[in-house]
């Protein structure tokens, strides 16, 4: 399909099969290459390049042609940094985890409970409540600090924090 707008022309392509092939397989090299960059792990790369794929195919997103390379690469960066974010928590939890008990974590059993904390708390806590949840206990701020930081009532971090420990407790007693 092609749209000619304000005397220019700008091309909007429609995801074929054929068409995403080609996008595959003109871009996938580029966009494993920067993955593997940041996240220095070969596996994760490419997940992460296909996981860009997959939500190209799933959203239906319209890509104009100047702008592919761009989009797809901005993606791959961004998922990176998100699997980079769930790295670091998932380290700061196994910390907060072993500063609280006397038993390291080894076992897969220990790892697995931690990744499904983590998991939980992505997909059950609204976004005000998981970023009061990292404030406080990630990043160690006081109930005023986040309050300040987020523009919220020390009432509203407390509770916010009450009502996530609380779910979280109940989540780890089934």
């Amino acid at each position: 399909m092609r749209l000619v707008f304000s005397g220019a022309e700008l091309y909007y392509y429609c995801m074929t099969k054929d068409y995403f092939e080609t996008l595959f397989k003109m871009y996938y090299t580029k966009m494993y290459h920067l993955a593997r960059t940041i996240l220095y792990d070969t596996d994760e790369s490419k997940d992460v390049v296909q996981e860009v794929f997959t939500q190209l195919l799933d959203t239906k997103t319209t890509l104009h042609a100047e702008t592919i390379e761009a989009y797809l690469l901005t993606s791959v960066r961004h998922r990176c940094f998100s699997v980079l974010e769930h790295r670091k928590i998932t380290e700061q939890f196994a910390q907060l985890y072993l500063s609280q008990t006397e038993e390291p974590i080894t076992s897969s059993d220990d790892m697995e409970r931690l990744d499904d904390l983590i998991q939980y708390i992505e997909d059950n806590l609204p976004p005000l409540g998981q970023q009061i949840f990292r404030l406080r206990f990630l990043q160690g701020m006081s109930y005023q600090e986040v309050a300040d930081a987020i523009g919220v009532s020390k009432v509203t971090v407390y509770n916010h924090l009450s009502q996530t420990l609380h779910k979280i407790t109940l989540y780890f007693k089934s």
